[in-house]
């Protein structure tokens, strides 16, 4: 058990067959806005897109590079720390090629704001497009466009579907939440 979180106390919000559904309807909108592009490169951001980008490119029906990145907005807590740290940014030469960028969630907008800005102006990509599983509007703190949005929430914090608390969880198939108490 971890402490104050049990896996039993989870409430689930999105089943695995909602999530694989919606995962297929993204995938259909980007095949759709790409589908006159040689190629794409995926860039995913570690640690909590992993299952969903994983399930997201099996589905592209284009060449597909899939590249990662590692950021980080949270602390040892639930709520994001309000910066943005790059762990790790290293990927290949970006310049003129068209990019989808993959996030788990998409609160703030502080990360998504940040890769975004990374990848045009340090790496001068072509066509940039975000992709976010879920996308919690009401808790924005700076303005970012996301093309392709799985989920709205609310303000509650997820894990499961590689979302995690104090790294755990991150293997449930669906994704739930702890209610407030």
């Amino acid at each position: 058990m971890i402490t104050g979180k049990n896996k039993n106390d989870l409430v689930e919000l999105f089943s695995e067959n909602a999530i694989q559904q919606r995962i297929q309807e993204l995938a259909g909108g980007i095949n759709h806005a790409f589908s006159q592009k040689e190629e794409l490169v995926v860039v995913a951001v570690l640690a909590g897109s992993i299952l969903f980008a994983s399930d997201l490119v099996k589905r592209l029906t284009m060449p597909v590079q899939l590249e990662f990145v590692r950021l980080s907005s949270y602390g040892n807590d639930i709520k994001t720390c309000g910066k943005v740290k790059p762990v790790d940014l290293t990927l290949p030469s970006l310049e003129g090629k068209n990019v989808l960028i993959v996030e788990d969630i998409v609160d703030s907008g502080l990360t998504a704001r940040f890769i975004t800005d990374y990848i045009k102006f340090q790496h001068k990509a072509g066509t940039i497009k975000f992709a976010t599983l879920l996308d919690k509007t009401c808790a924005r703190k700076t303005d970012v466009i996301v093309d392709f949005s799985g989920f709205e929430i609310d303000d509650k914090f997820v894990v499961g579907y590689g979302m995690d608390f104090k790294g755990y969880y991150r293997n449930l198939p669906y994704i739930g939440y702890f209610p407030q108490r």
